[in-house]
């Protein structure tokens, strides 16, 4: 099994407000490479109200780090072929889409995964399928809503669900 897990988080409810990015590359259901990298945004990409209580990511945090088209060769060499997974594939994708519209970018989505969905048909009695209901079951250590640590456990769902 080899994919590439992604998560972002966002500085605000647009999709092309990413202000952190979480890879995980998988090989033969291993975990073999992590990249993380807060984005720059601007300060008027940030709701103090939305960022805090979410994941605690400020403007300030992010003034020096590279804007999303600064980072994407960087990205999309992490990512190559692989297809991507993602807990709630349908908001990561679409924040991927919306933030390369934004830089201009072009790039031919891979296949993609939704850890949530697998997570559904393997799981079916959970109370629910969020992604620190199922880390949890799993007995995954998460940081939730810290981009890395979302994309960690997303791909661990992904090989217990394939054991």
């Amino acid at each position: 099994m080899d994919f590439c897990a992604i998560d972002f988080e966002t500085a605000n409810q647009n999709r092309a407000s990413a202000c952190s990015i979480g890879l995980v590359k998988v090989q033969d259901s291993q975990i073999v490479d992590e990249f993380h990298s807060l984005i720059n945004q601007g300060e008027t990409w940030f709701r103090p109200d939305w960022t805090e209580e979410i994941h605690g990511i400020t403007a300030e945090m992010t003034a020096a780090a590279p804007t999303f088209g600064e980072i994407w060769p960087r990205i999309a060499a992490f990512i190559g072929d692989l297809p991507l997974a993602a807990h709630n594939a349908r908001f990561d994708m679409g924040v991927l889409a919306a933030m390369l519209e934004e830089e201009n970018l072009e790039w031919v989505f891979p296949e993609s995964i939704c850890s949530m969905q697998v997570a559904r048909l393997r799981w079916p009695a959970l109370p629910n399928h969020r992604l620190d209901c199922v880390a949890a079951h799993l007995g995954i250590e998460l940081d939730h809503h810290e981009a890395l640590s979302d994309a960690r456990a997303c791909a661990r769902i992904l090989i217990a669900a394939g054991r």
